[in-house]
């Protein structure tokens, strides 16, 4: 599989109205970008959060429409065993990163974040920031 699996940064942004990244979004085609169930699950939090929560959520369902969920069993493999090497070796990932980053290893696609520290130590994965290009 070839594209990009979106981070909750890059899809808060985008969800805000960023428009170098919807338009780099429109770009590369949305059918070549993705989310895991992981992100879904962080924008639903943010969203019953907030103080217009139906607002987020009518505009989280909007943003579904035209991404593609993939769902965390299809990386659970990777995910542990990375979270072992990641172990073995002292470095911290944030559990929920570590299921993002994965997602993105497990489909060979490329990670898209603003926070790129977050998945720097996952093997073999492939990191764009596009809030800072």
């Amino acid at each position: 599989m070839n594209g990009y699996l979106l981070d909750t940064s890059i899809c808060v942004a985008i969800l805000r109205g960023n428009k170098s990244i919807a338009t780099k979004l429109n770009a590369i085609g949305k059918d070549h970008c993705f989310i895991n169930d992981v992100v879904l699950s962080e924008l639903l939090v943010g969203a019953y959060k907030s103080e217009r929560t139906e607002d987020n959520l009518k505009a989280i369902e909007d943003f579904l429409s035209e991404i593609r969920v993939i769902p965390f069993a299809e990386s659970v493999h990777v995910f542990a065993k990375e979270r072992v090497k990641l172990w073995k070796t002292g470095n911290k990932i944030d559990d929920f990163d570590l299921l993002i980053g994965c997602a993105a290893k497990a489909k060979d696609l490329t990670m898209v974040t603003h926070n790129v520290r977050h998945f720097e130590h996952i093997d073999g994965i492939i990191i764009e920031d596009w809030i800072h290009q």
